[in-house]
């Protein structure tokens, strides 16, 4: 084994042997890694590099969202899904117009995220839910689904 295959090694294990919270925060950890390496890639005009950081905060975004329970989570995860929808909306719009304010918007979401779970799962007798970010009132919000539905005739 090459010495870059044991560092892979180590992290597949380090994600297979965590616990809920240590994911969580290793997700939110990832995402600010990305877009911070985005920002990087923007200054430097590498598009590419750009979009491929973009793409991988986006992937980690989506996951923290189909992770939501919907059920359980009541207002917290109503609130965390908006944040979340909010912030793919900034990281589009930071993909295709070079967008460097959206993606620090990000960073400003997703920083004060990381650490409310943070102090959540270093203190889990807290009664409290830490304060989290709200998504600004003039934030995408997307069309209402169609109240009716056609059937297609063939």
């Amino acid at each position: 084994m090459v010495p870059s295959d044991y560092h892979k090694v180590y992290q597949k294990n380090a994600v297979a042997t965590s616990n809920q919270g240590k994911l969580i925060l290793m997700m939110y950890d990832g995402a600010i890694k990305f877009t911070r390496m985005a920002l990087e890639a923007m200054d430097r005009g590498d598009l590419s590099g750009k979009g491929i950081n973009i793409s991988k905060t986006q992937d980690i975004i989506n996951e923290l969202s189909l992770a939501l329970n919907m059920d359980k989570g009541g207002e917290i995860s109503v609130r965390l899904e908006s944040l979340y929808r909010y912030t793919i909306n900034q990281l589009t719009l930071a993909n295709v117009k070079a967008d460097r304010t959206a993606l620090e918007t990000v960073l400003k979401i997703l920083v004060p995220l990381r650490e409310a779970w943070d102090q959540i799962f270093s203190n889990p007798t807290a009664t409290q839910a830490p304060d989290l970010p709200t998504v600004p009132e003039d934030a995408y919000q997307p069309p209402a689904p169609p109240q009716k539905r056609f059937n297609a005739r063939c």
